[in-house]
This record gives C-alpha cells, sequence and structure tokens, in this order.
C-alpha cells in the first residue's frame, strides 16, 4: 500500500450505556433485575476510519484500535465488506465499563503517540 493515498473515510456514531451487574445466581428471581450498580454512564463518541489503511479517528483525534479496542476494529471489518454501521448503541456490565473507559484513553494516547512519531 503506497504511502500517500486517497482515504477512503467511513464514520460510525458510537454509544456504548452501562447497566447493572448481573448476578447469574439470582436470576431466578423474578424480582431481580441487577445488582442496582449502574450509575446510567454513557461514552458517546464518533468513530472514523479508513478501510485503506490504519487510519483511526475518536472525536477527530488519532487512535490505536488495532489489537486493543476489537469492539471499534470490528465496524472497519464490516464497512470493508460494504456494510458501514453509521450508528450503533452498545450495553456494557458495570463491572466493564471503567476498565472500557480506560481502554479508550489508552488507546488515544498510543494513537497521538503514533501520530508524533511520524510527524517531522
Amino acid at each position: 500500500m503506497p504511502l500517500n493515498h486517497s482515504h477512503d473515510i467511513k464514520k460510525t456514531h458510537v454509544r456504548f450505556i452501562e447497566y447493572d451487574d448481573v448476578n447469574f445466581d439470582k436470576l431466578g428471581d423474578a424480582r431481580y433485575f441487577g445488582e442496582g450498580n449502574s450509575k446510567g454512564r454513557r461514552i458517546e463518541f464518533n468513530f472514523e476510519y479508513c478501510i485503506g489503511c490504519d487510519l483511526r479517528l475518536l472525536n477527530g483525534h488519532p487512535i490505536m484500535t488495532r489489537d486493543i479496542l476489537d469492539e471499534l476494529e470490528k465496524y472497519v471489518k464490516t464497512a470493508k465488506k460494504g456494510n458501514c454501521r453509521t450508528c450503533e448503541e452498545i450495553t456494557i456490565q458495570h463491572s466493564d465499563f471503567e476498565v472500557f473507559d480506560r481502554l479508550i484513553k489508552m488507546a488515544l494516547e498510543l494513537g497521538k503517540l503514533k501520530t508524533d512519531r511520524f510527524k517531522c
């Protein structure tokens, strides 16, 4: 792949919504609706990606997703097959939400480092 090409940018608006943890031992109780520990938090952003190279942007900021955020990289794979998703809403269990939030922050830092590395 040439170093300079015309980017084929696709965009997916993604919303991750936190929900209560579930104790599977309690699922038999009809009154059980989860552990009640969700704070109702959301992570919402525009994920832009080139289907011809590794360019990935989160709200316009470079992000490194490959091998870090497979949840986002799946949109790239789907778009390469001709099925671009423009909007997606995903629920994340409370215990995974903060981990996912930290992963996004790390991936943004790595994306910034990668971009800075190629500036001369």
